[in-house]
């Protein structure tokens, strides 16, 4: 079998620890990216509140230490035979595809932020779906998508990825949950859940499409030992609404909460979900399957995860204000039901082990104060709204 494992995003808030995860537990790691993020963090004039100074490559040599390591500049969209050589040559176990713009609000800027958006995360998972079946058709495909691309407020269970139903008499099959985007980001994610589906259906692939809920934090075991930190963002557009309070209450600047928030949404920490994707690379779906699987630990409204944020900077010795303000996004603010099905991924051994309250308080420890300054004008309050037409 081998032991040769793709992270396709590696420089990403996620893909940077899980390579970590996977080098300290002995696999040989092919990180791909094309450091296009690093790009959209400086148009956008965002900083990490917690600094990493290591480029691309000192980076790699930090990560060479750790275990087997390699590192390519790659892009899935433009690079195409670069990266089918080397499914071709390693024929690897698996393949995490992280290498998607993650972010809404950017996909929103204009109709180019949208376009890249779609062009990225749709063609580069086509890509690769492509290059598996014709060089490494064993080898597990595993991506992140995200549980927006559900409907927050469809009032009923929401299931993993599939569903039956009864209509007119008649007993489904297994159809597809419905998706409802709420964004272009979200939209290309659904695009790509029915390309998975279709693909890995008709050739007999082996696919984890992992419906992520919003991540946090900054703590991973590995990144404790090896102190090689991932970035943390708190601005309009690449910053998670956790991590976006948490900095915000570091830097005196009161907890922006959109509308009345009342609106849930659904959490897990960085280390829960490095967690979770390592139970995807050690459990395989069965040869034809894409399995859909929602990957949170809980589910909180903002006014609740900002009374949290504000209690943890409280006993810090921090004043911290939480302010209402108008959402920026087409979205509903009141109270509404909200439930996620989260059988599979606990029926393979998952478990919770860090809670907001401890990667808050690690996560405030962490965050830089030599940046205040600077860090509070990114985060003083959003500056950009997808209710406005945008120029191209």
């Amino acid at each position: 079998m081998s032991k040769t494992v793709f992270v396709i995003g590696c420089n990403g808030y996620i893909g940077h620890p899980l390579v970590q995860r996977l080098l300290f537990k002995k696999w040989n790691v092919i990180g791909i990216d094309n450091l296009l993020k690093e790009k959209q963090i400086k148009e956008a004039g965002d900083i990490s509140a917690i600094p990493s100074n290591l480029n691309f490559s000192e980076r790699e040599e930090k990560l060479k230490k750790i275990g087997n390591y390699e590192q390519y500049k790659y892009d899935l969209a433009q690079n195409l035979e670069e990266i089918s050589s080397l499914i071709q040559e390693y024929k690897p176990k698996a393949i995490f595809n992280l290498a998607h713009i993650p972010s809404a609000p950017y996909s929103m800027i204009s109709k180019d932020h949208a376009n890249l958006t779609l062009m990225n995360n749709i063609i580069g998972t086509n890509n690769l779906l492509w290059d598996i079946t014709r060089h490494s058709p064993h080898t597990h495909y595993i991506t992140i998508s995200s549980t927006g691309t559900y409907d927050h407020y469809c009032n009923i269970n929401i299931e993993e990825g599939y569903f039956k139903i009864e209509h007119n008499g008649r007993k489904s099959e297994d159809l597809v949950f419905p998706r409802k985007g709420n964004s272009i980001y979200h939209t290309s994610k659904i695009s790509n859940t029915y390309l998975i589906e279709y693909l890995t259906r008709i050739w007999g692939l082996k696919a984890t499409d992992v419906m992520q809920s919003v991540v946090y934090g900054s703590y991973t075991d590995e990144i404790h030992k090896s102190e090689i930190n991932t970035r943390l963002l708190g601005g309009d557009t690449h910053g998670t609404v956790i991590n976006r309070f948490t900095i915000q209450a570091v830097t005196g600047v009161p907890l922006t909460v959109y509308g009345e928030g009342k609106h849930q949404r659904g959490i897990i920490s960085l280390n829960d979900s490095i967690q979770a994707l390592e139970i995807a690379l050690e459990n395989e779906p069965e040869n034809g399957q894409a399995r859909v699987w929602n990957q949170l630990s809980e589910w909180y409204s903002m006014n609740e995860l900002a009374e949290m944020v504000k209690e943890v900077g409280n006993r810090k010795g921090l004043d911290i204000d939480i302010e209402h303000i108008e959402t920026p996004r087409p979205e509903y603010t009141g109270d509404h039901y909200y439930h996620y099905k989260t059988d599979i991924l606990e029926s393979l051994g998952y478990r919770p082990t860090r809670s907001i309250e401890q990667e808050v308080d690690y996560t405030m420890d962490k965050i830089d104060t030599m940046l205040v300054p600077e860090l509070r004008k990114i985060v003083s309050r959003p500056t950009f709204s997808w209710r406005k037409k945008n120029e191209n």
